[in-house]
């Protein structure tokens, strides 16, 4: 039988852990990077969530097996201007969601969902996006994300 998994809201204690999943996700979508990339790649993220987890801007859990980690998610905020089905304008943006291939199909990232759009929730947001790869999208459609019709267009400007 395995261990029982557990679940922990994200702190600057976990922040090497995070920025570390950070490169694994990443790194499954974009394949294989240069050295000094990689060491940017931590150094930024590291300087970014400092500041987001601190000031409640980026939040995340962690879900274990013992001690090894099985899974992460996160959710960061942004404001836009209100809309007819948003009046706040405030919108979760769930990211980052991974499970490591031993632990799927456990529920994993359907718990780590609740638990991120829970705390949001307290904190005054009532919309959520996200983008969803083909192996995760039924894990949101069963925890009622809709899809959308709208494309994404994306500019990157070296």
């Amino acid at each position: 039988m395995m261990e029982e998994i557990t679940y922990s809201q994200v702190t600057l204690h976990d922040l090497p852990a995070v920025v570390n999943l950070r490169l694994i996700f990443a790194g499954e979508f974009t394949g294989p990077q240069a050295p000094e990339f990689i060491e940017l790649f931590k150094q930024r993220n590291k300087e970014y969530l400092e500041k987001a987890i601190s000031d409640h801007s980026f939040i995340a859990y962690l879900a274990k097996c013992g001690n090894e980690i099985a899974g992460i998610g996160a959710m960061i905020f942004r404001a836009q201007p209100p809309g007819f089905k948003n009046l706040s304008g405030k919108v979760g943006y769930v990211m980052n969601m991974y499970t490591f291939p031993d632990y799927r199909r456990r529920g994993i990232c359907s718990a780590i969902l609740k638990l991120l759009i829970d705390e949001a929730y307290r904190m005054g947001i009532t919309a959520f996006e996200l983008h969803a790869s083909e192996a995760g999208e039924s894990v949101y459609i069963k925890n009622e994300f809709l899809k959308h019709g709208e494309p994404t267009y994306r500019r990157f400007i070296k």
